[in-house]
């Protein structure tokens, strides 16, 4: 009976593993200006998908990326990652991105260089391999088209 009641009780006591990482109460303009000074130092472009913690497509999305180490390997080498929730205060934030949740709905994802400038927006359903699946090499295609672009190397002339 004991071994049965700690079976039962131990979801309680673990941290969730399907938690996704939007709060509406953060201040995303706080979060995106300390995302964009880390990308600049870390020659690294900014990840951003938008959503809602209620949300079963946004929770999909990022649980299928944090499971696919190819996935996440990438984004850890290539980008600084910000999952930000939809919520009144961080509207103006969305405006100034030409609200993106309101013409792809949610998720959507942006990719945005260390100055901040869009290269991209692009709704989730574009990773789908068929309806509701997510497709593991159409994510690693995007992100590596997107990943900034190693700094060249200054030419040696012959002496």
């Amino acid at each position: 009976m004991r071994l049965l009641l700690a079976i039962l009780l131990l979801p309680c006591f673990a941290p969730a593993q399907d938690e996704i990482p939007y709060t509406p109460e953060a201040d995303a303009k706080a979060s995106y200006a300390a995302a964009l000074k880390t990308a600049k130092a870390e020659n690294k472009h900014l990840y951003i998908q938008i959503g809602e913690p209620g949300c079963p497509a946004c929770k999909r999305l990022y649980l299928f990326m944090a499971a696919h180490p190819a996935i996440s390997d990438t984004l850890e080498k290539h980008y600084l990652p910000l999952h930000l929730a939809i919520s009144r205060q961080n509207i103006p934030l969305f405006r100034a991105w030409n609200s993106p949740q309101l013409k792809h709905g949610v998720p959507v994802l942006l990719i945005l260089d260390s100055d901040g400038n869009i290269l991209t927006t692009t709704p989730a359903n574009t990773f789908t391999a068929s309806v509701g699946e997510f497709s593991e090499p159409k994510i690693i295609e995007f992100l590596g088209k997107w990943a900034p672009k190693p700094p060249s190397a200054p030419s040696q002339t012959p002496p």
